[in-house]
């Protein structure tokens, strides 16, 4: 099929028609929301997103800051790390500072230990954190994360999973009813929380 001559699409666009004279018919080239204000467009919610991002995470951390964040906290080698947590990590980096986003993979492991699925819902949870959230809200789940290992680490193995689950839970309760409910986000990040906790009860008994 042969295509259109160029220009010749624009020019039928910016032609009036029939319509066009009508009021009810008239179109409209600029979305706009209840008060007549132009609405933005998935791009511009996108780069406020980020800068909101940068803004809140200033520092996030590259490969090689998780690397030494790593040999902090854990005896493990590199290899070692790169391999069991290699998807946690890519959503992280670049966009995490290390210093809170390895206590929040820690954070994460101890959650799901008495999951049934533990990676799928380490990957699913920190993934919505990341990439669903605004920004304020991730970044207050993930140092809810963080802090919540960082506490039970005083406590005896058998009891973390569920002081983990518990201070999670209450941050994650503090956001209902905020924008980052709005979406069923939060719900379904607490419905696998309550998998875990669960699971740990379980165990316990």
């Amino acid at each position: 099929m042969p295509s259109p001559r160029r220009g010749a699409v624009s020019r039928a666009h910016d032609e009036p028609t029939e319509t066009d004279s009508v009021p009810i018919f008239r179109r409209s080239h600029v979305h706009q929301n209840g008060n007549g204000s132009s609405a933005p467009t998935t791009a511009e919610l996108r780069a406020r997103r980020e800068e909101e991002w940068n803004r809140l995470f200033p520092a996030a951390g590259d490969e090689e800051d998780y690397r030494r964040a790593f040999l902090r906290f854990s005896p493990l080698y590199w290899d070692i790390v790169q391999s069991t947590q290699q998807e946690l990590l890519q959503v992280l980096l670049y966009r995490v500072p290390a210093e809170l986003g390895v206590p929040a993979i820690f954070g994460l492991s101890v959650l799901y230990s008495r999951h049934g699925r533990p990676d799928d819902a380490a990957r699913a949870t920190l993934a919505m954190i990341v990439n669903e959230l605004p920004a304020p809200h991730a970044r207050a789940l993930i140092v809810a994360l963080a802090d919540a290992w960082q506490n039970a680490e005083r406590s005896a193995y058998e009891e973390r999973g569920r002081q983990v689950a518990d201070e999670f839970a209450r941050a994650l309760r503090r956001l209902e009813g905020t924008v980052a409910d709005a979406d069923g986000t939060v719900l379904a990040i607490e419905e696998q929380v309550a998998l875990a906790r669960d699971g740990a009860g379980a165990r316990r008994r």
